[in-house]
């Protein structure tokens, strides 16, 4: 994709998204600048979970994310008592943890879910930026603490 095209397609997932959202949702948002978010999902009482997303070729790809500490630093393992979409093996690409959902770009590129392109869900509702952020809010949500 045009990174141009790219950069007009985030920008207006983006742009809609209500002024309230991340207030809300306790979400801090460290970047939302194009091809970056950089979000961390947190709640009293709760381990805080930091992920840095990258869009670059949206939406011709789905977003890398990369799990990340509240300082920023990339995660080796994964705080505990996480859902199952944040799996804590090494990803044959990365060698890290990784989100293992449909609309990670480490999803589609892992050798156990090349039978699931990107292509079967892009452009499909619930695929868009705002809702693959959801996902990943509710998996980290559904963790026990």
């Amino acid at each position: 994709m045009h990174p141009e095209a790219s950069k007009l397609i985030f920008e207006e997932e983006v742009g809609r998204w209500p002024p309230d959202l991340a207030s809300t949702r306790g979400w801090i948002m460290h970047e939302v600048a194009y091809p970056v978010i950089d979000c961390e999902f947190t709640r009293p009482g709760r381990t805080p979970l930091r992920l840095k997303m990258s869009f670059d070729d949206w939406d011709d790809q789905p977003p890398s994310i990369a799990l990340l500490s509240s300082a920023g630093a990339l995660l080796s393992s994964l705080p505990p008592n996480l859902s199952n979409i944040y799996n804590p093996s090494a990803h044959p690409i990365t060698g890290r943890p990784f989100v293992c959902v449909a609309g990670s770009r480490e999803f589609h590129t892992h050798s156990s879910h090349l039978n699931e392109p990107w292509s079967q869900f892009r452009g499909k509702p619930g695929f868009g930026i705002g809702d693959i952020m959801t996902k990943l809010w509710h998996g980290w949500l559904k963790g026990a603490g």
